[in-house]
């Protein structure tokens, strides 16, 4: 990599991670977007991985996730960037490249029930529901919202994937051609 290739990605890195504080921090502006900004800005981070390679993505899903949860008035947003979105798309490559597709669904997916489980047992414990997981409506409540969560993610993860193929074949070509010969 030349030079001012590699200062190129730098500066692509670190303006992706600025892109993706603004996006963070609009959802304390828009609060229905809690959900939403921080898969967005899991796009981003996808746009350095593949432009910058792994290691700029890690600084840029540290610094995003830092920052979102020392400047968001509300860490909702920030703590669903920092324990799915923001990591999402730098592990989802390692993943594809085992090949084999039943094995990396079942890999997937138990990487993102662990945060989901991690982050509802958080919140419960934040807001002193802990008797809720003894009660009767827990018994049907905890298995919906992993099924709703699952399907989310697979959504998610399939519109990643076709934005990836997108990208790679009609967006980069045009619009970084002197950098992507």
């Amino acid at each position: 990599m030349s030079k001012s290739n590699s200062g190129f990605r730098m500066a692509l890195g670190g303006v992706m991670a600025a892109l993706s504080l603004v996006l963070m921090l609009l959802s304390a502006v828009i609060p229905t977007m809690s959900y939403g900004l921080p898969a967005l800005c899991g796009i981003l981070t996808t746009l350095v991985v593949i432009e910058c390679g792994d290691r700029t993505a890690l600084l840029m899903y540290g610094a995003v996730s830092i920052l979102s949860l020392l400047l968001l008035p509300s860490k909702e947003s920030a703590l669903i960037y920092l324990f799915v979105f923001g990591w999402y798309p730098i592990a989802k490559r390692r993943i594809e490249s085992l090949n084999r597709q039943v094995l990396e669904w079942i890999i997937k997916l138990v990487v993102v029930a662990i945060p989901v489980t991690v982050g509802s047992i958080g919140a419960v414990a934040l807001v002193g529901m802990e008797g809720f997981f003894g009660s009767d409506i827990a018994g049907w409540m905890i298995p919906l919202v992993y099924l709703a969560a699952a399907a989310v993610f697979v959504l998610y993860d399939i519109a990643l994937t076709r934005l990836i193929s997108a990208y790679l074949s009609t967006i980069r070509p045009k619009v970084m051609p002197r950098f992507f010969k």
